[in-house]
């Protein structure tokens, strides 16, 4: 064998052997790229997907129920009376009292009077006087007809029912807890103003569409068949971030 061919030779043993070495490397460390547009797919999620969304529109609720609450109250209220009031009324004092008291009545006299006095008489065509002493015996209804003047102080006791018409508003204080039943019946929009966070479960395959996709494959997880060979399994391929196309 002549040098020329061992040169040759050597020359292609390191040829393969560069080859073989920058093949493992590229098998290594090179990843392929898939960039899928607008690609029908299929996507089964078999764990619940938790999610955060925003409500666009106002959420429309009814409400058809009885509130129990106890109701503080602590205020004055002003209650309108307008009744006749039938009370017993006790007075004791004095009262001043000015007034004419008409006086019309008869007094009965029926008493001796002493007589001391000279009357005239006419006796046989001539007028003389008479000493006349002595008792006489009077009986008589005298009449009396007078205004008698009344200025004094007059003490009065006495109770008695009286009847007082009220008509105001009285201010009363009212403090108190009031239970009551408030029913609630009613129709609203309420803007939600903050995400939602949910939990969705997707029980059957969805079908989707893949927008826009740059996957990132490693050349060491793929096989490679024949087209009637059986697929071998490819091992889990590492997650790789998207990167843009060159």
């Amino acid at each position: 064998m002549s040098k020329t061919t061992i040169f040759f030779l050597a020359i292609l043993l390191g040829a393969v052997a560069g080859g073989a070495v920058a093949g493992w490397w590229v098998f290594r460390n090179v990843d392929a790229r898939l960039v899928l547009k607008d690609q029908p797919a299929t996507v089964l999620l078999p764990e619940p997907l938790n999610i955060s969304a925003d409500v666009l529109n106002d959420l429309s609720i009814e409400i058809d129920t009885a509130i129990t609450t106890t109701v503080p109250v602590d205020q004055r209220v002003r209650i309108p009376v307008e009744e006749t009031l039938r009370v017993n009324a006790s007075f004791d004092s004095e009262i001043p009292i000015k007034m004419n008291v008409p006086v019309k009545d008869y007094i009965v006299i029926d008493q001796l009077l002493d007589v001391n006095t000279v009357v005239k008489a006419d006796l046989l065509g001539d007028t003389h006087d008479l000493p006349l002493r002595g008792k006489i015996p009077v009986k008589a209804k005298v009449p009396v007809n007078l205004n008698i003047p009344v200025d004094q102080m007059v003490h009065l006791k006495f109770t008695a029912p009286v009847e007082a018409k009220l008509k105001q508003a009285l201010d009363v204080p009212l403090k108190a807890d009031i239970a009551a039943t408030i029913p609630i019946r009613s129709k609203m929009d309420v803007p939600v103003k903050s995400a939602l966070q949910a939990s969705i479960i997707v029980p059957d395959p969805a079908p989707v569409v893949i927008t826009e996709a740059d996957l990132r494959l490693p050349l060491r997880t793929l096989r490679l068949n024949t087209a009637d060979g059986p697929a071998a399994a490819p091992a889990a391929p590492a997650a790789a971030a998207k990167e843009p196309a060159p």
